[in-house]
């Protein structure tokens, strides 16, 4: 065993850099309406493809004027970029945590189904082999083909190429 096999994982700059930014990421989700955003969906399009720090002006709910600052600029459609990016964290964090839940879940299962009952092995061990055998996109492709647009078909399609690796795992 090497000397870096007993370090602690806290004194990795790596894994502090990674565990920092995704404890911003997740900070920034969490406290997204008190960061200075907008609704992400508002369509201002007289604002149209500005440039990062660009001033807006916004007509509000009672037809006052506010002006704020767009940090990331706006997209072809008006839409602050800046709001865009720190609700979408929501989302995104929200989908990475539902997938390695579910498949961790739906794989533990069956890894261990197979590990106590042998004449289940050799029968889940070859679908798994036949999933890990098709590439992960083009499953999600055809899953999305199959059950259409959607946040939880976009989970699903992430899961069920993850499901073998954690089974074989197991």
């Amino acid at each position: 065993m090497s000397a870096a096999w007993g370090r602690s994982p806290l004194r990795n700059p790596a894994t502090l850099a990674g565990a920092a930014l995704l404890l911003l990421v997740a900070l920034a989700a969490l406290f997204a309406p008190l960061l200075g955003t907008i609704d992400p969906a508002r369509i201002e399009p007289s604002m149209r493809n500005r440039k990062p720090g660009a001033e807006m002006t916004l007509r509000a709910e009672d037809g006052t004027r506010i002006k704020r600052v767009a940090p990331f600029g706006t997209d072809a459609v008006g839409r602050d970029i800046y709001s865009r990016v720190v609700h979408g964290g929501r989302v995104s964090l929200f989908v990475g945590i539902a997938v390695a839940t579910l498949s961790i879940a739906i794989g533990l299962v069956i890894g261990m189904a197979a590990g106590y009952v042998r004449a289940i092995d050799p029968i889940a061990m070859r679908m798994m082999d036949g999933l890990m055998a098709v590439p992960g996109i083009m499953v999600a492709i055809g899953l999305v083909a199959v059950l259409g647009p959607g946040l939880a078909t976009v989970i699903v399609a992430i899961v069920v190429p993850d499901i073998p690796r954690v089974a074989r795992l197991v």
